[in-house]
């Protein structure tokens, strides 16, 4: 005679416990499947009916100022709904090349011509906080030949007689690494060349301190525009000269030339 098998009455409710969290667990699973499929078919869809742009995308985020190469940039397709009418194109990237940011981006945000330096809609703003746009005249010289360029950085230089009475004229350094606003009305390259360019004025970005000692150098003297590689941060260390720092040494007193005539000196 089979005697009846009598489990504990704990192990069955164990039992029935294990067995409902794994139908729940198997649950779960299956449901994060088909909902991950059917995003990727709700995606795939949309894609198929999407027209895709490829734009020009920062790779990580860039604040304003930084220098515009290839390795901080990146290619991305957006979808035409999505996408501003003034992104950068990649066909239009290597144009851009070695200028500067006007505004910072973060990353993955298209590059659009308003983050362009000196090309947002607002000139003035533009401008670093503080700092104030003074536009001053240029003569060949002065405008490196018509080869100033918006961004580009210089010194100033100044040449005047002070006032006291017999006063010597003298060249001396006034600023350094004064940053170019724009050349004539030009506040951006628009070409990759170096073609010269005529304009009789250049904007220059100075703190208001500057500006008054820029206006009133203007009008006690001459000044000269320098230019400068804008990686080189360092102040212009030059000294004050005048014409008798460049003229040669004089004889020193006392010391003569012998001629010898005839034999006998």
């Amino acid at each position: 005679m089979a005697l009846p098998l009598n489990l504990p009455q704990l192990n069955r409710n164990w039992l029935m416990l294990a067995g409902a969290v794994g139908l729940g667990v198997l649950a779960m699973l299956l449901s994060h499947k088909m909902l991950s499929d059917r995003m990727a078919q709700i995606d795939r869809e949309a894609h198929t009916h999407q027209t895709l742009v490829k734009v020009v995308v920062a790779k990580q985020d860039l604040p304003r100022g930084t220098k515009i190469s290839p390795e901080g940039f990146a290619v991305r397709a957006i979808p035409t709904e999505y996408l501003h009418a003034s992104a950068l194109h990649p066909d239009q990237f290597a144009q851009y090349v070695g200028q500067r940011l006007a505004a910072g981006l973060k990353q993955g945000e298209p590059v659009l011509e308003l983050h362009l330096e000196s090309n947002s809609l607002v000139f003035s703003s533009t401008l670093a906080k503080g700092n104030r746009a003074l536009t001053t005249e240029v003569d060949e010289v002065n405008s490196i030949s018509g080869m100033l360029r918006p961004s580009d950085h210089i010194d100033l230089m100044v040449t005047a007689r002070g006032t006291v009475s017999n006063a010597t004229e003298t060249t001396f350094p006034l600023m350094s690494n004064v940053e170019v606003l724009a050349t004539g009305q030009i506040i951006r390259k628009r070409d990759g060349t170096n073609q010269p360019k005529t304009y009789t004025t250049i904007t220059l970005s100075v703190s208001p301190e500057d500006a008054e000692r820029i206006v009133v150098a203007k009008n006690s003297g001459k000044l000269t525009a320098v230019l400068r590689n804008p990686e080189d941060e360092r102040a212009n260390s030059t000294t004050a000269l005048n014409i008798d720092d460049l003229m040669p040494k004089k004889v020193k007193k006392g010391l003569a030339v012998q001629y010898i005539v005839g034999g006998r000196s």
